[in-house]
């Protein structure tokens, strides 16, 4: 069996004011949900390759 992902595409918005602060809070947010998907699929390619 395996896992074939294709034309995967992850939008992430976040709104908010332009202060640099929150737009730094932001990038780290959209950074952090980019690489917790990054996980998921990394752990969903090693439960195939168990099967």
């Amino acid at each position: 069996m395996s896992l074939e992902i294709k034309n995967l595409v992850i939008n992430v918005h976040v709104s908010g004011s332009a202060e640099d602060k929150v737009f730094s809070r932001i990038e780290n947010l959209r950074s952090e949900i980019l690489d917790e998907c990054k996980e998921l699929i990394s752990e969903s390619e090693d439960r195939m390759r168990d099967r």
